[in-house]
């Protein structure tokens, strides 16, 4: 398969664990608990994976480090990204997360020597607007939340995060990178939650949903790192990946009946779609 179709299947799997993640942390559960229970499972399931596939690492004092890097960046991106999960409309969380795809491009052209576009900063405003206008509370109000803050930067940390998938992608088949990445980020976020473990005995952290959470988990990023490691750049393969930006937007409003403020939500996603597009195509 081409890094093209990879990207796609990791976008649709991406909007598959974020609405079964919104579902989740519904349930009363301290979300930083939750995420570190579903990553700590989903790096189970990629080391049960193993023995059907190839297992490689390459491993040095650099690769050591970005590894260690990568865990310290996931943990912390994932902290936000499940404390605004829970305090987000499920049709507008995925526009916020999305401005990570600004934050790749620049990772991928000033870290990985990926080539500038011609309409870069073009695009760059058009994913700034799309913020701003569901930012903008009232028709003279511009004024950000606490979750869309938190939103915001989990972006930016995935942004950085995706730069360190890229380049340490050579180094590793996609189940073993995959473990380490969901096992060190799902360690590091019980670390910092600390729960009880009555917390930890909670049987919805074990029940259905919490697996669908813990294998879409594991298969979106070994599908990412199928994408990179079959020519995909950085910037481009979440490009594709934002396939996943129209379905939770979609589903929010059809499914959720998150109708307020429609008319705004609808332009921010033609406005973050323009905008990746010029990011990557120009």
């Amino acid at each position: 398969m081409s890094w093209f179709a990879w990207s796609l299947a990791a976008g649709l799997t991406s909007a598959l664990n974020v609405g079964a993640s919104k579902f989740l942390v519904g349930s009363g559960l301290q979300p930083v608990v939750l995420g570190g229970v579903v990553h700590l499972s989903g790096g189970l399931l990629c080391l049960l994976a193993l023995p059907f596939t190839d297992p490689r690492a390459g491993w040095s004092a650099g690769v050591l480090l970005g590894v260690l890097g990568m865990g310290a960046v996931y943990t912390l991106g994932n902290v936000l990204y499940f404390l605004a999960l829970r305090a987000t409309p499920l049709s507008e969380i995925d526009l916020f997360l999305r401005t990570s795809s600004l934050w790749t491009f620049v990772g991928g052209v000033v870290l990985l020597g990926e080539p500038l576009g011609a309409s870069s900063g073009l695009g760059a405003g058009l994913v700034v607007a799309s913020v701003l206008v569901l930012s903008q509370q009232t028709p003279s109000r511009l004024r950000f939340t606490r979750a869309q803050l938190l939103a915001l930067a989990a972006a930016l940390t995935f942004g950085l995060g995706n730069v360190i998938d890229k380049s340490l992608s050579p180094y590793f088949d996609p189940a073993t990178y995959s473990a380490l990445n969901l096992l060190l980020t799902g360690a590091g976020m019980l670390a910092a939650a600390r729960p009880r473990l009555s917390e930890l005995a909670q049987p919805v952290l074990w029940g259905a949903w919490a697996w669908v959470v813990a294998a879409t988990f594991a298969l979106t990023q070994a599908l990412l790192i199928l994408a990179y490691q079959s020519g995909g750049g950085a910037g481009e393969v979440i490009l594709v990946a934002q396939a996943r930006l129209l379905l939770l937007v979609a589903a929010g409003v059809v499914l959720l009946g998150e109708r307020d403020r429609l008319g705004r939500k609808l332009l921010a996603v033609g406005l973050m779609v323009a905008g990746i597009s010029l990011l990557y195509r120009g």
